[in-house]
């Protein structure tokens, strides 16, 4: 391990961990010694490396296993909040090879909530779909979304698993997007979304709540609910302050 003059101990193993995680010496799932082996190996205190590994949780480079040790943490996809529109593209840019399943595909009668969302009338025709999206053939994101059938006819006609559902907004349907508004909350996995996700039920979510308008008469043209994997996702904000006077 290298030494760092005038920094704690703890911080020089925090950072020679870091450091070989980040250089890929040590990959995603790998355990790492236990705080014993590594006070041996490194010549210092339990106490001062299980400091170091306490601070390198908290950072989300490591996870403690209850009964099995520490891991390197799976690397999370960091969102920015205008790339939750298009998850597709935000993965793809960050190098993760995308899929999406088609789970379901039905036309529904609008309930109260979805009316109400959508602008539409108790018991209009919507289209339900839930997509699946896989980022290197995990399981991470949970789309469902909610569309007034005559606002995009003939869906069940385009390949979702193929083409972005804003894609065929514009494309399909040219339809131009106003404004879109949307709210981040902690969620958990129900019976059947922990199956979808390939996760424990009740494991921590993030839900994405999602209304999109066409500009031509700011209508509603899509409602959904997101999940995604908490375990995957980041979600980053970026606020720019007014100078005063």
């Amino acid at each position: 391990m290298p030494t760092y003059l005038h920094k704690p101990l703890y911080l020089q193993i925090q950072e020679y961990l870091a450091e070989k995680i980040v250089s890929g010496d040590l990959k995603p799932e790998t355990r790492i010694l236990s705080e014993r082996e590594l006070s041996t190996e490194l010549g210092v205190s339990r106490m001062t490396v299980r400091r170091a590994i306490t601070e390198l949780v908290n950072e989300g480079l490591l996870e403690r296993v209850h009964g099995a040790g520490t891991f390197v943490a799976r690397p999370k996809v960091e969102y920015s909040a205008s790339e939750l529109v298009s998850y597709n593209d935000a993965m793809l840019s960050r190098g993760l090879r995308v899929t999406r399943q088609l789970l379901e595909f039905d036309e529904v009668p609008a309930s109260r909530r979805l009316s109400e969302r959508l602008h539409v009338s108790i018991g209009h025709s919507l289209y339900y779909i839930i997509l699946l999206y896989l980022a290197n053939r995990i399981p991470v994101i949970l789309e469902r979304t909610y569309f007034p059938c005559e606002r995009v006819p003939n869906l069940q006609d385009y390949d979702l698993e193929k083409t972005s559902i804003y894609d065929l907004l514009s494309e399909a349907y040219q339809i131009s997007v106003s404004h879109i508004d949307q709210s981040i909350e902690a969620n958990t996995a129900s019976e059947i979304v922990a199956r979808q996700l390939r996760v424990d039920e009740g494991f921590p979510l993030l839900l994405i709540t999602r209304v999109v308008f066409r500009r031509e008469d700011s209508r509603p043209v899509l409602y959904s609910q997101d999940l995604l994997r908490s375990d995957y996702a980041r979600v980053s904000f970026s606020i720019q302050l007014e100078e005063n006077g």
